[in-house]
């Protein structure tokens, strides 16, 4: 089963409650737009409603049993308040969800839209109509959500009859990124004024590849820095906790056995987790691109 199919199934079993709140979610439209979550706002706030009651009842019944069979009613009360915080974090999650995906393909985007932009210029330099560059930009996966937001344009014009100012207007609206929302709205007003497509992407996507390059540069020196306090910290932190914590044993009297437990722990499952951590830190702040 689908996200789709699901949010159907929801919306059959709680649709009736989610119309009753849709005004007060009415921001939600566009988030859902923006983050390529293609169910309507009335399927979402069902999704909602009923995965969180679903994950409630879970919680519930499950330690309510355990804690029945341990501590009678007072237990029931404890698995209540259980319940009721799992629910609290669950609708959290779903609230922030929209807006995590939003954030996260807007960066995506930002990321690649130089290389795009560099395409579409190459497109539009062979005698490609407007149409046409988005159609071809669609169909290369490498650019990602680029070429998801280029597919949409494309259906618009192909599937739904508008026209290029339409279509890219519309594409301007949903898209989360602020780069190819300007790229679109510039693009539609070199339609309309009758100016040169391909001088316009040639200069879109020197000044994208400009930004792009200072971002990476600051970057290096960024990582430069982060490589420099891993180093400090973690490398030789352990190194001198190690040591130390081998000479403090012998002052405070504590059995050999623990401490060389705290060490092992340390070595063998500590600094993994937080060079993991360290690494998804990294990854994170690093600009993408095409590769």
């Amino acid at each position: 089963m689908d996200l789709e199919d699901y949010a159907e199934f929801c919306y059959d079993q709680t649709g009736s409650v989610a119309l009753r709140i849709v005004p007060y979610f009415q921001d939600y439209k566009m988030l859902l737009t923006q983050a390529n979550i293609d169910i309507s706002l009335p399927e979402y706030l069902s999704l909602g409603i009923f995965t969180t009651g679903l994950i409630s009842t879970f919680v519930f019944s499950v330690f309510g049993l355990i804690f029945f069979l341990s501590s009678g009613l007072t237990g029931i009360l404890t698995a209540f308040f259980i319940a009721v915080f799992i629910s609290i974090i669950s609708a959290s999650l779903l609230y922030i969800y929209p807006k995590t995906l939003v954030s996260s393909r807007a960066s995506v985007i930002r990321d690649m839209m130089p290389f795009a932009t560099m395409y579409l210029s190459t497109l539009a330099g062979t005698g490609n109509s407007v149409s046409e560059i988005f159609t071809k930009l669609a169909d290369v996966n490498e650019y990602d959500e680029v070429a998801t937001e280029a597919e949409k344009i494309s259906r618009d014009i192909e599937t739904l009859g508008m026209d290029v100012s339409e279509a890219l207007e519309r594409g301007a609206n949903r898209t989360p990124s602020e780069d190819f929302e300007d790229l679109l709205r510039g693009l539609e007003h070199v339609i309309t004024t009758g100016g040169s497509t391909k001088d316009y992407l040639d200069q879109r996507s020197s000044k994208l590849m400009d930004d792009y390059e200072r971002r990476i540069e600051k970057f290096a020196d960024q990582l430069g820095l982060l490589v420099e306090m891993y180093i400090t910290i973690v490398i030789v932190g352990s190194i001198i906790f190690t040591a130390m914590s081998a000479i403090m044993s012998s002052f405070t009297g504590l059995n050999p056995t623990v401490i060389v437990a705290i060490q092992v722990i340390l070595v063998f499952l500590g600094l993994p987790i937080i060079t993991g951590m360290f690494i998804i830190f990294i990854k994170g702040i690093s600009p993408g691109g095409v590769m």
